[in-house]
């Protein structure tokens, strides 16, 4: 009578299926069970991280698109004392373009930042999306205490003030993509025009991104790079950004 032969059965791996609703809590509180590997879930852990990262980052993308394409034009209703130019206030780029971009799940906040630029203020602006995916945006503006013709016109309180309603305002335009071409209220903001630096800068991300310079100018309603704004910049810079963002999603 032959003997059965014992066969060594190798342990069994044990795979990890999680649901798509259970919380890193749930995953942690089955590890502590040990029915899953301590080393595998640190490793599932960070994956898991990098995937919702990555997905609130293509839905924050998605729906910039959606929100520039539905915000219209403000209507320029101010006109500044010193240059008689016409602007859009403040109020009322918030009003006619708060309830889009809350709709498709976006938060904006501003506070003041640090400038190495002497006589400026930096304001910032952080820009949430329900999932997470956060982009933080700034504006640079020299403190607007001086008339056109160089002598001061209100204290050094309402110049901060001035400069940091004027930023705040570019900054939403700019963000949302809101036309502010003839929106020129910011004296010697709106005149001067980018510096070599800035302008080294825009073309690298161009190259960068392979955008057409003959569009991007379009855009920008200039004739050549050179002639952009320095008011203008960070426009530029957001357009090219929301490229860079949409050719990710594609």
């Amino acid at each position: 009578m032959k003997k059965k032969q014992m066969v060594k059965k190798e342990p069994v791996e044990k795979k990890l299926f999680l649901k798509s609703d259970e919380s890193p809590a749930e995953i942690i509180r089955l590890a502590v069970l040990g029915k899953v590997d301590l080393e595998k879930l640190e490793k599932l852990l960070v994956l898991q991280e990098r995937w919702d990262a990555n997905q609130a980052k293509k839905a924050f993308s998605e729906s910039m698109v959606t929100v520039q394409k539905n915000i219209v034009l403000v209507a320029k209703t101010l006109t500044n004392s010193q240059t008689h130019s016409k602007y859009a206030s403040l109020g009322n780029i918030i009003c006619q373009t708060k309830e889009v971009y809350t709709e498709y799940g976006f938060s904006i906040s501003f506070y003041e930042g640090q400038t190495e630029k002497l006589e400026h203020i930096r304001i910032c602006a952080d820009v949430v999306h329900r999932l997470g995916h956060k982009e933080t945006y700034h504006f640079d503006v020299p403190l607007d205490g001086k008339g056109i013709k160089g002598n001061a016109n209100m204290t050094s309180i309402h110049a901060k003030a001035s400069s940091t309603s004027y930023a705040w305002r570019y900054l939403m335009c700019m963000i949302w993509n809101i036309p502010t071409s003839d929106d020129n209220d910011g004296n010697q903001v709106a005149q001067e025009k980018i510096s070599e630096e800035e302008l080294k800068k825009i073309k690298e991300l161009l190259v960068e991104i392979g955008a057409e310079e003959k569009r991007f100018l379009q855009y920008m309603s200039v004739g050549k790079l050179e002639d952009i704004l320095k008011s203008d910049y960070p426009k530029a810079l957001v357009a090219i950004e929301g490229k860079r963002k949409v050719e990710v999603v594609n």
